[in-house]
């Protein structure tokens, strides 16, 4: 490769990040490879078929960048890997410039050996194929399956994944049951079983497509979602894992959180030192790589060195990563190059679950967990069995008694389960002795659960952060302005007011300058649109929930 063309095509990838252009073309050209520069043209490598549309397309960007990095005229020339060729069952060199005609599409078969001629190292191809032999030997086919589509879909409408049997139309690959060993599946842990909404649908949505698109090359190469402990990135990593486990079993996913990458890596180097291999071979040899929770590698010189260069080999060879961390990538301190390739891909923030949310996730857990085990047990009472010897179950637990659950509990996820759990029993040991589980019991097993609960929020509070954070009077911040940056500043203000108070809308409305009900639900809508179309609102609604919880 080419130093000079290495150098002028980062240098254009990093003018396209300036000026904030598409995600897509940004991703499309850090996967390509420079090939040549000369002081004509610039010759890269796009990794695919698909991302040599996408960049011809935008070649007059391209250009215009070139001649402002290298003060001249620069054609750019686009070529497609091998490597893309054969994964549709061919060979494909494509190579176009002004002066050059539509480009064209070569084929590479044993058949038509007497037509081949080599040219400077790329693979040999029929010199001037006619256009009824191209449309001869050219097969379209659908690499997304029904069943992947339809579960993307399904997704992107705001339900639950509906689980399908694997496609019979396009066989999977013949593979070595050792190299390809088939992996249990955890049922706990699927994309079915896995509750969103505003707060982790994003995450949600692009874990799926991650999934359904897993064999489409330079598509999703990467998946970085991050958020406090606790709120589904676990789940989300499994489910993906799960899922290909169970659906594309041919391909090669290797799953490790962060301590068991720490212990790899110790372990198998000191086996090299004894042995001389290679280490983390496995690794190496995914298709797909799932890290959790590498904010744990962070600070660790030796692994987290060797962990940024299989990242970096991961990106040069075109292969997928998912990462989960509790913290976004530019706060993590990794190497400025992985930083712009995450942030390039799919990154996706898991807020803090909100009343709702808490809500929906006790009432699954509830239905399809609580009550299930229960029924379970009731089977056995009688018999000659470990359960059996034992008085158990799970009481009831009623609409009303699920909302004031969420309503006092915290945000971690796991936590909310064994809440939930603790709640059926307590209320099962008061059913059996003719009462019911009452508000009091609730609190105080929530008091076991949760450093927040139950802490009550003044809207006061939530008015002076809000204030101190966008820098705005209090005066103003209840008042009657309408300039953009107090106006946001109150509708924040309202919607955190009415999330974590205590407080009817009509209250929260008198304690903004007397506005009245419909005001209030304004601002509600107002900040759920905001989150849906900025990620960064998320974030800085998460630290203001953190700040006004720390300080009432």
């Amino acid at each position: 490769m080419d130093n000079e063309a290495q150098m002028i095509l980062d240098d254009t990838i990093s003018f396209c990040q300036r000026d904030e252009q598409d995600a897509r073309l940004i991703n499309m050209l850090e996967q390509s490879r420079a090939v040549s520069l000369t002081d004509e043209a610039l010759t890269i490598e796009a990794p695919s078929r698909f991302a040599y549309s996408y960049l011809m397309k935008q070649r007059p960007i391209i250009e215009r960048y070139l001649e402002e990095i290298a003060f001249c005229e620069l054609t750019l020339h686009i070529t497609v890997t091998a490597a893309a060729g054969a994964h549709a069952g061919r060979t494909v060199s494509r190579e176009t410039s002004d002066s050059e005609a539509p480009a064209r599409e070569t084929t590479s078969q044993a058949a038509a050996a007497p037509n081949m001629a080599p040219m400077h190292g790329m693979p040999t191809a029929p010199v001037a194929p006619s256009a009824h032999e191209a449309d001869e030997r050219v097969e379209v086919r659908n690499i997304i399956t029904p069943g992947d589509l339809q579960k993307i879909m399904a997704g992107m409408g705001g339900t639950p994944v509906e689980k399908h049997e694997a496609p019979q139309a396009a066989p999977a690959p013949e593979r070595d049951e050792d190299a390809y060993p088939s992996v249990p599946i955890n049922s706990k842990f699927t994309f079915e079983n896995f509750v969103y909404g505003d707060e982790n649908k994003h995450a949600y949505q692009s874990a799926v497509r991650f999934a359904a698109l897993a064999e489409e090359p330079g598509t999703c190469t990467s998946l970085f979602i991050y958020g406090n402990s606790g709120l589904g990135k676990t789940h989300l990593l499994l489910a993906i894992k799960n899922y290909l486990n169970e659906n594309k079993p041919y391909i090669r996913v290797k799953y490790a959180n962060s301590q068991a990458y720490i212990d790899d890596f110790i372990n198998e180097v000191a086996i090299q030192k004894t042995e001389g291999r290679a280490i983390l071979r496995d690794y190496h040899d995914a298709d797909i790589l799932i890290i959790d929770d590498i904010q744990n590698i962070i600070g660790k010189t030796a692994s987290i060195e060797y962990f940024f260069r299989l990242m970096d080999e991961f990106i040069r060879d075109n292969k997928k990563v998912v990462i989960a961390s509790d913290r976004a990538p530019k706060k993590l301190g990794m190497d400025e190059r992985l930083t712009s390739r995450f942030n390039a891909g799919m990154l996706c923030l898991v807020s803090v679950p909100g009343f709702e949310m808490k809500y929906a996730i006790l009432k699954r857990y509830y239905e399809n967990t609580v009550l299930p085990s229960a029924e379970a047990e009731e089977a056995l009472e009688g018999e000659d069995s470990l359960l059996g010897s034992i008085r158990s179950g799970s009481g009831t637990l009623t609409d009303e008694q699920l909302r004031y659950m969420a309503h006092v509990s915290g945000t971690n996820i796991r936590e909310l389960e064994s809440f939930c759990e603790r709640c059926a029993g307590e209320s099962y040991e008061r059913e059996q002795a003719g009462g019911e589980l009452a508000g009091e019991d609730i609190d105080r097993i929530a008091n076991e659960y949760f450093d927040t609960k139950h802490k009550k929020i003044h809207i006061d509070t939530v008015q002076s952060v809000v204030e101190e954070f966008y820098h705005v009077s209090h005066e103003d911040l209840i008042g009657p302005k309408r300039l953009k940056n107090i106006a946001f500043a109150r509708h924040v203000a309202v919607y955190l007011a009415n999330d974590m108070c205590e407080m009817t809308t009509p209250m929260v409305g008198a304690e903004f300058g007397g506005r009245d009900h419909s005001t209030v639900l304004n601002s509600i809508k107002v900040i759920e649109k905001k989150i849906k179309e900025d990620r960064t609102i998320a974030e800085d609604l998460q630290q203001l929930r953190n700040k006004i919880t720390l300080v009432s």
